[in-house]
């Protein structure tokens, strides 16, 4: 047993030690170099995309170094030693350019264990044409289960991705930062442990940030351990985050600003700032999403959406605000189910706050949300579009919420199956408003609503005095989240607040 213990040991210490950190320089270093030190720096990456590199490696480029060319090593890390690409020396970010001429900036197939950080990246063409570029590119393309993959503190922009779809591929799938099993994938491919952080997306598309897995029909056969957290993407071509086939990815404090900011005559124009599709068990939480576009052609526009196939998905905690096609899209056209929007707060999102498509997605639950319409709004609270493919009365539940309406829209309300208890409804009262029980229709004294900024540390308005006649107003709902907007412990068998805000003294 000793013998046995004693040559594992010998075996990761001979892999630790065996670590190379290898460096690039744009401006100093030359190819004919060993690489493995700062003054003896290669130039270019032609040695680094040649090589087969070990776990525990480095890939580091200088900062303020600036190549045009495309990153594209190989070999895989181990969890105790991933094969970094990062930076090294004074200055600003060391940038790449694709110019538009390779398919990712920076681009892993087919391998385990790596960690991206600290570049600046652009892949900027003159149009998106029939080309899927992307900045930051892993790619599983029959490799089985791959893991370990950290996308960190990185600026991406400027990359121009395809809208069309072309020879089997989604436009979806790539953008800035992807990480994506391919279209002729068997099912068996999948990504385990993926963690994108702290990173910047703007000026691109198709999509800002996402982790796309075709195969996603039953459980177990879906790409897991999603993170994706801290990020801001901005001015996105379209979607700003996205998951596809995925369980349990979590999708948090992220900020998304002016997605779905381009469009294309011949192309498929929906977009979304944040949001979770075909997927399990995925939670969306703790996120701000404003200003998300609705251009022509374009019947989204929403700040989040709970997409077709999601099944136990949530989308809590969140910031809605000044979106163009409203805050939140929950659309049904095929078995879509058990999906809750709760405890968010919707300020001055427009043409709609909530908009039901394809039917309703069965059980899905609404509640303990705020939803504040300003002055000269005409943003309908409820809005449902069309019906193929889902079911109009199908059940679902529409509970403690405060809505404030200081504008002129109203409510279409799909089929008969919804359930409406223990909301409060403030200010406007159009002739479509709900005729519920225990309907409240009193100031609910909020703070200061519609004061909400950049930010969700700007949200105390949306507080409740303690004389409000939302505190303990509402209906008791089973496996709430267990607390508040503001991290407040909520009641287990009494009567909750109504709203976002816990007021229990």
């Amino acid at each position: 047993m000793k013998r046995h213990l004693l040559t594992t040991l010998f075996i990761c210490f001979c892999i630790i030690a065996n670590a190379t950190d290898y460096y690039i320089d744009s401006q100093k270093g030359n190819d004919n170099n060993a690489g493995t030190s700062e003054d003896a720096a290669w130039k270019t990456f032609a040695n680094v995309n040649d090589k087969l590199f070990n776990p525990g490696d480095k890939i580091l480029l200088r900062k303020n170094g600036v190549w045009e060319d495309s990153l594209a090593p190989k070999g895989s890390g181990t969890k105790e030693n991933p094969i970094t690409i990062g930076v090294w020396g004074e200055g600003g970010r060391p940038r790449i350019n694709g110019n538009g001429q390779v398919n990712a900036t920076i681009y892993i197939r087919n391998a385990s264990y790596w960690i991206v950080q600290g570049l600046e990246i652009t892949n900027t063409a003159p149009g998106r044409g029939n080309t899927y570029r992307n900045g930051i590119l892993f790619e599983n393309d029959g490799a089985g289960e791959l893991y370990g993959i950290v996308i960190r503190d990185n600026h991406v922009h400027h990359v121009s991705c395809s809208f069309r779809y072309l020879n089997g591929v989604d436009p979806h799938q790539y953008g800035g930062i992807s990480v994506s099993v391919s279209h002729t994938s068997k099912g068996t491919d999948k990504y385990r442990d993926v963690l994108i952080e702290n990173n910047t997306v703007e000026y691109s598309g198709r999509t800002g940030i996402v982790v796309w897995d075709y195969t996603w029909a039953e459980p177990g056969q879906s790409t897991t351990g999603v993170v994706i957290r801290g990020n801001t993407v901005r001015e996105i071509d379209s979607d700003g985050i996205l998951t596809f086939g995925c369980d349990g990815a979590l999708i948090e404090s992220n900020y998304a600003e002016g997605c779905g900011a381009y469009r294309e005559d011949d192309g498929f124009n929906g977009a979304a700032a944040i949001w979770s599709t075909r997927g399990r068990n995925c939670i969306i939480q703790y996120n701000e999403a404003c200003h998300t576009y609705k251009l022509e052609g374009n019947a989204d526009g929403m700040g989040f959406d709970h997409d077709l196939d999601c099944f136990d998905c949530v989308i809590q905690y969140n910031y809605s605000h000044d979106n163009e096609g409203g805050f939140v899209l929950v659309i049904d056209a095929s078995n879509s189910t058990n999906n809750i929007v709760r405890y968010n707060i919707s300020q001055n999102d427009k043409e709609r706050v909530i908009m039901i498509a394809g039917g309703m997605t069965p059980h899905t639950q609404i509640y303990n949300n705020v939803f504040y319409i300003g002055d000269g709004l005409d943003t309908k609270i409820i809005d449902h579009l069309w019906d193929e493919g889902g079911d109009v009365n199908a059940p679902w539940i529409f509970k403690n919420n405060i809505i404030i309406n200081h504008g002129t829209g109203g409510y279409s309300i799909p089929g008969t199956g919804g359930i409406f208890l223990n909301n409060l409804y403030w200010e406007n009262h159009h002739p479509t408003e709900p005729d519920e029980i225990n309907k409240i229709t009193r100031d609910p004294m909020l703070m200061a609503p519609g004061t909400g900024k950049k930010g969700l540390e700007s949200l105390e308005g949306y507080k409740l005095h303690k004389k409000s006649p939302a505190r303990k107003a509402g209906v008791v709902i089973d496996h709430n989240g267990g607390k508040d907007f503001w991290g407040n412990k909520l009641p287990v068998n009494e009567a909750p607040s109504i709203g976002v805000h816990q007021v229990d003294k």
